[in-house]
């Protein structure tokens, strides 16, 4: 299942998972011989349809909801760009005030931009210096003409867990016409995620980030919650998202969570252990470290991994780790190769320039103790080499740094 060639490891799952056999072997059927447009009214037209009913019920099942509460998308950006924009395309009389986060992920923070662009009024919150974004600060950003307030179950870089139920309460303390919404792309695949206990009226989930196939992806919509199409057609969906169902895609990502489901006290247990084990040896084997987001494991996402380290820069670890056999990402798999910091690490206050050296290991269903055991030997030598041949000192990190290495 790991999808990456022999000898080589795997250690960027949240920017996609390797889809799971059985997700696979789930879809084969409807690529095959059940091809058939799920709309239609004949026999083969209606198995289709009958898979994406029961898809349908077993994603319903899986966080609590109702069927007719699922959105079938093509993925988290879509479901994340339809929740903001269908809420206040909807409640546009009432207000067009929107709360996210400074750290989100770009599938919501450039849909806010452009919104505001478009006349909405939008406030981003700030986040403490582990990247979580308290009930407090959000509830203080909701006005009398908010209608949707969007904050993320887990971030994708940090692996920062955000209280959402104390959120959801907290806003609507506030305002209780205040629509909540939450990007749940990075958690659905590690935690049990209840929207009644939650508290939310919209959650985003992508298939692809769960082992199932991309190109498939669920937008949660509590009943009675306003919400405008933004893909006018066929009326699918119940007239939620238009557009011929991907049949095969759906099927995929329904046997993936169920997967997940069946399965995840044991894939939790497993990397929690080598997620802990990384961030216990990391900084003894390399000086001049920090680990970024929480370090205690009960707040971090499972399985989440983030460093920074000082006097190198992020894309050139991931060459040389490359070269080494293993994959990895220097934050969102969204803006790798991009010339600037993080958004994420700014947000918390990391200096840029160390915000540079940024590392984001993220393991999987698969990752092993053996896994851990070459990233901790090829990792000290390859930051070693490149502070060597570094053209300024590497050994008295300034000021401002001090506070974010755990080993300076």
């Amino acid at each position: 299942m790991s999808g990456t060639s022999p000898g080589r490891i795997y250690l960027d799952h949240a920017a996609t998972t390797p889809p799971d056999p059985r997700a696979v072997e789930a879809m084969l059927p409807y690529l095959r011989e059940r091809w058939h447009n799920p709309s239609s009214i004949y026999i083969e037209a209606q198995a289709a349809r009958r898979a994406i009913d029961e898809a349908r019920a077993t994603v319903a099942a899986a966080i609590g909801a109702q069927p007719d509460e699922i959105v079938f998308t093509s993925g988290g950006t879509e479901s994340d760009s339809l929740a903001l924009r269908g809420v206040l395309d909807a409640s546009a009389k009432r207000g067009r005030h929107l709360v996210t986060t400074a750290v989100e992920h770009h599938a919501v923070l450039d849909t806010a931009e452009q919104l505001q662009r478009e006349g909405a009024m939008v406030t981003l919150v700030a986040v403490d210096r582990d990247g979580v974004a308290t009930p407090a600060a959000v509830a203080e950003a909701v006005r009398d003409d908010t209608v949707l307030v969007s904050v993320m179950h887990a971030n994708n870089e940090v692996g920062a867990l955000n209280d959402i139920a104390a959120i959801a309460r907290a806003v609507r303390e506030r305002n209780p016409r205040a629509v909540v919404h939450s990007d749940a792309v990075q958690s659905a695949a590690h935690l049990g995620l209840n929207v009644n206990r939650l508290g939310v009226d919209l959650l985003s989930i992508a298939a692809h980030k769960l082992y199932g196939p991309r190109g498939a992806g669920v937008l949660y919509v509590r009943s009675g919650t306003p919400l405008i199409a933004q893909i006018q057609g066929g009326g699918q969906e119940r007239d939620r998202r238009s557009g011929t169902e991907n049949t095969a895609a759906i099927a995929g990502m329904a046997e993936a969570v169920r997967i997940a489901v069946a399965e995840r006290e044991a894939d939790l247990g497993r990397e929690r252990a080598l997620q802990r084990r990384l961030l216990d040896e990391l900084p003894r084997r390399i000086p001049l470290i920090g680990i970024t987001g929480p370090r205690e494991l009960e707040r971090r996402l499972p399985g989440s991994v983030s460093i920074v380290i000082a006097f190198v820069e992020g894309e050139s670890i991931l060459l040389a780790l490359d070269l080494a056999g293993i994959a990895a990402s220097s934050g969102s798999a969204c803006t790798t190769g991009s010339v600037e910091p993080s958004h994420v690490l700014v947000a918390m206050g990391v200096p840029p320039e160390l915000a540079r050296g940024s590392l984001r290991l993220t393991l999987g269903r698969l990752n092993s103790d053996g896994d851990v055991d070459r990233l901790l030997e090829a990792l000290p030598p390859i930051v070693a080499r490149m502070r060597a041949l570094s053209p300024v000192p590497t050994t008295e990190p300034p000021p401002d740094w001090r506070p974010w290495l755990v080993n300076a």
